[in-house]
C-alpha cells in the first residue's frame, strides 16, 4: 500500500552508514569513474588534496575566530578549540546559522584569498574534466566555507538536494572536504547512495538537529542508505545536485568544524546568476581588497559575458507536492 508524506524524520547516527567506497584508483579509468558516478551518485577519494594549502587556509581562519575572542588565549595553531561560553553569549540575530559563525566573521573568512584558490587546486581539475568528460571545466565562484559552531541558534545540515538551492544545470556537481581532519564525531557530510536516481524531489518543512528549514528533500521511510566515515585532511566527497545529503550532528561540542562546498560544472552548461555572487553576498571588489598582485589570476576569472542562463526559481524552495512513498 503506498502512503504520502509531506516528511520523513531523517535520524542517522553514525552505526548507521555504510563506510565510502573508495574511486581514487577509477582516475586512472575515466569511464568506469563516471559509471560509478552514474550507479551510486557518488565519489569518495582519499588523500586526493595535498594537506598543506588546506592547512595554511585552517590556520587563517582559526586567526580569525581568535582575533573575534571565540578562542581560549592558549589554543593550538591548529586545533578547534572554542571558547562555548563566549561563542553561546552571541546574539542569534548575527549568527550566520547556516555557516556556524556571525555574519561579521564570515565576512573576514570570504575575503581570504586562500579559500578562492583550493577549488582551482589542479587534482581537483583534473577530477572534473575526467567526470565531466570535457577539458572546458567551469568552477563556480561562489565557494562556501563553514565554520559549524555549537551555538544555539546552529544545527547540523537537513536532508536536502542542491538543485534548488544552485539551479542552473542539474549537471553541477558540489565537492565537500574538510578544513582539517574531520571524524564521524565533529559531523561531516553523509551522503544518501544512489538518491540521485530519483530525480528532484518535492521540497518539504524539516527539522534536523534544531535547524528548521523548508527546503530539505522529502524522503520515504525506506530510503536509509547512507554512506559516510571519517575524513582525513585532503579527502574529498563529490556528488550531483540531485543526491540528498546532510551533515551529521556534531558530538564533538567545543570544537569548530571546518569545511568547505566547492561546485564545477561543463563551460556550456546552462548557470544560475547567483552563483557568480559571492556567498557573503560582499561585492567581488570587497572580497578582493588588499589581496597581493600573485592572486591576481583569482579576481573575476570569469567571463559572464561568455555564459549560458537560466532564470532563478523560486518556487523549488517551497515546500512542494506531497511524496507518495
Amino acid at each position: 500500500m503506498s502512503e504520502t508524506t509531506s516528511s520523513v524524520p531523517v535520524k542517522v547516527h553514525a552505526a548507521d552508514l555504510t563506510p565510502f567506497q573508495e574511486s581514487t584508483e577509477l582516475l586512472r579509468r575515466p569511464a568506469e569513474l563516471r559509471a560509478r558516478a552514474e550507479r551510486d551518485g557518488y565519489l569518495y577519494f582519499r588523500g586526493l588534496l595535498d594537506p598543506e594549502p588546506i592547512l595554511q587556509l585552517r590556520s587563517k581562519v582559526l586567526d580569525i575566530l581568535s582575533e573575534h575572542g571565540l578562542r581560549p588565549p592558549d589554543a593550538d595553531p591548529l586545533d578547534g578549540k572554542l571558547d562555548l561560553a563566549r561563542l553561546c553569549r552571541l546574539p542569534a540575530d548575527q549568527m550566520r546559522v547556516d555557516i556556524g559563525v556571525t555574519a561579521e566573521l564570515y565576512d573576514a573568512i570570504q575575503k581570504l584569498p586562500e579559500l578562492h584558490r583550493l577549488p582551482h587546486e589542479p587534482a581537483l581539475l583534473d577530477l572534473y574534466r575526467k567526470l565531466l568528460d570535457t577539458n572546458d571545466v567551469f568552477v563556480h565562484p561562489r565557494h562556501i566555507m563553514r565554520a559549524m559552531t555549537a551555538h544555539p541558534a546552529t544545527g547540523a545540515t537537513p536532508p536536502h538536494q542542491d538543485f534548488p538551492l544552485v539551479q542552473g544545470s542539474s549537471g553541477t556537481w558540489t565537492c565537500w572536504f574538510p578544513v582539517g581532519d574531520c571524524s564521524l564525531a565533529r559531523g561531516p557530510l553523509i551522503i544518501l547512495r544512489a538518491s540521485h536516481r530519483q530525480g528532484r524531489l518535492p521540497a518539504g518543512t524539516t527539522d534536523h538537529d534544531g535547524y528548521w528549514t523548508n527546503w530539505g528533500a522529502q524522503l520515504c521511510a525506506g530510503e536509509t542508505n547512507w554512506v559516510g566515515g571519517d575524513f582525513a585532511v585532503g579527502d574529498v566527497v563529490t556528488f550531483p545536485s540531485l543526491t540528498v545529503h546532510q551533515s551529521l550532528p556534531a558530538v564533538v561540542r567545543n570544537e569548530v568544524r571546518i569545511s568547505m562546498d566547492v561546485r564545477y560544472q561543463r563551460g556550456d552548461d546552462v548557470i544560475e546568476a547567483r552563483s557568480l555572487t559571492n556567498h557573503a553576498e560582499l561585492a567581488w571588489d570587497e572580497v578582493y581588497q588588499g589581496w597581493s598582485s600573485e592572486n591576481a589570476d583569482l579576481m573575476h576569472y570569469w567571463n559572464p559575458d561568455q555564459l549560458s542562463y537560466s532564470p532563478w526559481d523560486e518556487s523549488l524552495l517551497e515546500p512542494g507536492t506531497r511524496r507518495i512513498c
